[in-house]
């Protein structure tokens, strides 16, 4: 991406790379790389701020791309275009992840605003009572059923799908929690400021 680069993100299927970032202020782009040839196959952006998140959903149909606008924007990998404009962020967006099944996309941001819309629609699925603090990272289960989330209070918190309630909280990383993965036997790695 043109500038800084503030989000990688390989396919599911482990061919391809997305790469976000931009210029401060000025632009923002993301662009998706061919691994095995290492050339882009598509670049979308029409932000006038720098990406901070971008992900591929599975289908490799859609990405969607958070920023300091505080729109959660869904582009088509097809043509570029612009599917959908999310503007319920009252902050930066800081987190964005679609579900493995590529049903839902969960966004969070730099206020700890945490929200599941419908990934095809756009729709609002849950609010979630959300830290009181930034979102860093969120990561999916791999049955989708529940949503991993790295905060900069330290905490990480698991919430679940069906009534988007939090089922648990810990104190993982004493100076924010940066990031939060699932592994495919439904352990969780996280990553954090405290040399973690």
């Amino acid at each position: 991406a043109p500038g800084q680069v503030n989000s990688l993100k390989f396919s599911r299927n482990g061919k391809l790379l997305l790469a976000a970032g931009g210029r401060g202020g000025q632009s923002g782009k993301a662009i998706l790389f061919d691994l095995a040839t290492g050339k882009p196959v598509i670049e979308v952006g029409q932000e006038t701020d720098a990406i901070l998140c971008a992900d591929l959903s599975a289908d490799q149909s859609r990405i969607a791309v958070g920023s300091p606008s505080k729109i959660v924007r869904v582009y088509s990998t097809a043509d570029g275009s612009v599917l959908k404009e999310i503007k319920k962020h009252t902050d930066w967006v800081t987190a964005v992840e679609f579900s493995p099944d590529g049903v839902l996309l969960a966004s969070g941001d730099r206020a700890g605003g945490l929200y599941v819309w419908e990934a095809q629609s756009g729709n609002e699925f849950f609010t979630l009572k959300g830290p009181p603090a930034m979102v860093n990272d969120l990561a999916w289960r791999d049955d989708a059923n529940s949503l991993g989330v790295a905060c900069e209070d330290g905490t990480l918190r698991l919430f679940e799908m069906e009534n988007g309630t939090q089922t648990k909280a810990w104190g993982a990383h004493a100076n924010g929690a940066a990031s939060v993965r699932f592994a495919h036997d439904n352990r969780i790695a996280s990553t954090g400021r405290n040399k973690h």
